[in-house]
C-alpha cells in the first residue's frame, strides 16, 4: 500500500484540490477557502517531495519508484498552483 501511495500522492493531492475548488464554488464561494484549500494541497505536495527525497535508492525499482513520485508531485504542484489561479482572480 505504502508503493501506491508514493506513486500515487502527487495525483491525489491533484485530485483532491480539483474536486474540492468545485465543491467550494458550488456550496459556500469564499475566496479565503480557495486560499486555505491551495495552501493545504501545495504543503501536502511539498511534503510528499520532502518525503520522496529521503527514500532508499537500493535497487532499479527504487530508483524508478523515487522518479515516478517526484514527477507526480512536481506536475501536482503546477496544477494546484494553475487551477487556483482563476478562482483567486
Amino acid at each position: 500500500m505504502t508503493t501506491w501511495f508514493i506513486l500515487l500522492g502527487g495525483l491525489i493531492v491533484w485530485t483532491a484540490h480539483f474536486f474540492g475548488l468545485y465543491a467550494l464554488a458550488e456550496i459556500a464561494p469564499a475566496p479565503w477557502r480557495v486560499v486555505v484549500l491551495t495552501l493545504a494541497c501545495l504543503v501536502a505536495d511539498l511534503w510528499l517531495l520532502h518525503y520522496v527525497r529521503h527514500l532508499p535508492r537500493d535497487d532499479a525499482f527504487s530508483v524508478w519508484r523515487r522518479s515516478v513520485a517526484t514527477g507526480g508531485a512536481l506536475l501536482s504542484l503546477l496544477a494546484v498552483t494553475w487551477q487556483a489561479l482563476p478562482a483567486l482572480t
